[in-house]
C-alpha cells in the first residue's frame, strides 16, 4: 500500500488556505460572516493558520446533534452543524489533501458525494448493465448497512489512516476532527462523504474480486449487485455480512433482498419479477419511473402553486429540484398531465434567479454602508 508524506506543509501554505476558505465559502457568501472573510482572505488565512499551530494545537467544538428532515426520503436525521470559522475551513484543509488520495483509490462504481458520480451517474449504471442482459432473467441484491455513520468504528479507521498517511502533524489534526464529532462519523461535517468511502472501499473490491458478482454498484452505505444466479446472490449477501462484521465492525440492515428482475414469460406473455426501486427512480425491464412518493410531492407541490397563483422562491426551487428527476425519468406524461397545466417551470427559474439577484443587491448596498 502506497504511503503518503508531506501533506501537512502543502496543507499550511498561505496560498492552499486562502483557496480552502474559499471552498468552504461556497453557496455561504450570503452570510455576513462568511462576507467578513473573504473580504480580508490575507488575515484570514493567516489567522486559521496561527490558530492550528498555537501551543496545544487547534481542536473543534462540540456540536449537539439537530433534527433535520430529509427532503427525499422524509427521514428525521440527527445532524452536527459545524460552525464556518474556522472550524469548516479546517474540514476542507484537510480534505483538499486527502480527497485526492481517497479518490485515487476508489471502486469504479463507488458513488455519493462524489463529484460526476452522484443519482444520475448511478442509475445511468444500472440501465446499462439491465441492457446488458437482452432481456434474459438476473436477479438483483439491494442491501444497506445499519445505521452506517453512526456505527463506524473511527479507531479501526484511524487505524488505516495511519496505515496510508505517514504525516504525523497531519493525522494528528485529522484524528482531533473525527474524535470531535463521535460516535461514528458524523452527518454534516465536510469529511465524513469521504471517509465513509475511504472506510468502504477494502469491502468493495472485495466484493469485485473474491465474490465477482456480474456487476456491482454502491451509493454510499446502499449496495446492489447483479447476478444470473439467485442461490449466488444470497451466499455474497451472507458473506458481505461476515466481512462486515469482521473486518469492520458494521452490519448489514435485516431488510435486504434479493429479487427477479422483471421480465416477461416468454410462452405466456406475463410479467414476472419487479422492478429496481432505488435512489428516487424505478427502473422496469422497458421504462425508468419516479418514485410514488416522489411523483406525490411534485404533483401536491404544483397544485399549491397554482392554487396559490404565487411564486414564492422556497416552492420554486422545489419545484426545479423535482425537474431533476423528470428530466432523467420516463415520466413525461404525468408532467404534462399533473404539472404543466398548474406551474411553469421557466417563471420558477426567474423566481429564483430574480430572488437571488435581491438578496446580491443589498448585500451589495449593505457592504457600502458599512
Amino acid at each position: 500500500m502506497k504511503s503518503y508524506n508531506g501533506l501537512y506543509e502543502t496543507m499550511m501554505d498561505h496560498e492552499e488556505i486562502k483557496a480552502a476558505i474559499k471552498s468552504a465559502a461556497k453557496h455561504k457568501t450570503g452570510r455576513k460572516s462568511v462576507r467578513k472573510v473573504l473580504e480580508d482572505l490575507d488575515g484570514s488565512a493567516k489567522e486559521v493558520a496561527e490558530a492550528i499551530t498555537k501551543p496545544g494545537g487547534w481542536y473543534p467544538p462540540k456540536h449537539e446533534p439537530q433534527p433535520r428532515q430529509d427532503g427525499t426520503h422524509k427521514k428525521l436525521r440527527m445532524i452536527q452543524k459545524p460552525r464556518w470559522n474556522n472550524e469548516q475551513i479546517v474540514h476542507h484543509m484537510l480534505m483538499r489533501q486527502l480527497r485526492p488520495i481517497i479518490t485515487k483509490s476508489l471502486y469504479r462504481y463507488a458513488c455519493g458525494s462524489i463529484p460526476g458520480r452522484g443519482t444520475h451517474y448511478a442509475k445511468d449504471t444500472m440501465l446499462r448493465w439491465r441492457n446488458g442482459y437482452n432481456g434474459k432473467r438476473f436477479y438483483v441484491a439491494e442491501l444497506d448497512i445499519r445505521h452506517f455513520y453512526d456505527t463506524v468504528d473511527t479507531e479501526r479507521l484511524k487505524e488505516r489512516i495511519d496505515r496510508t498517511i505517514r504525516d504525523r502533524r497531519f493525522k494528528e489534526l485529522l484524528f482531533r476532527v473525527i474524535d470531535g464529532g463521535g460516535p461514528g462519523l458524523p452527518k454534516g461535517f465536510y469529511t465524513s462523504p469521504w471517509l465513509a468511502h475511504f472506510v468502504l472501499t477494502p469491502m468493495d473490491y472485495y466484493i469485485v474480486q473474491t465474490l465477482r458478482p456480474d456487476h456491482y454498484l454502491r451509493y454510499v452505505d446502499n449496495l446492489f449487485l447483479f447476478s444470473r444466479n439467485k442461490k449466488e446472490l444470497h451466499n455474497m449477501v451472507r458473506e458481505i455480512g461476515r466481512y462486515l462484521k469482521s473486518e469492520l465492525g458494521l452490519e448489514i440492515k435485516g431488510d435486504w433482498q434479493v429479487f427477479r428482475f422483471e421480465t416477461v414469460h416468454r410462452r405466456t406473455g406475463k410479467m414476472a419479477g419487479r422492478a429496481i426501486n432505488a435512489l428516487g427512480f424505478v427502473i422496469h425491464r422497458d421504462r425508468v419511473g419516479m418514485r410514488k412518493s416522489i411523483l406525490k410531492r411534485a404533483r401536491r407541490k404544483a397544485y399549491k402553486i397554482g392554487r396559490e397563483k404565487r411564486y414564492r422562491r422556497i416552492d420554486a426551487a422545489a419545484m426545479v429540484s423535482y425537474m431533476g428527476y423528470f428530466s432523467h425519468s420516463d415520466t413525461y406524461g404525468y408532467y404534462l398531465r399533473y404539472i404543466k397545466p398548474n406551474v411553469s417551470i421557466q417563471r420558477c427559474k426567474r423566481r429564483i434567479a430574480a430572488a437571488d439577484k435581491k438578496q446580491k443587491e443589498a448585500r451589495r448596498q449593505h457592504d457600502a454602508v458599512a
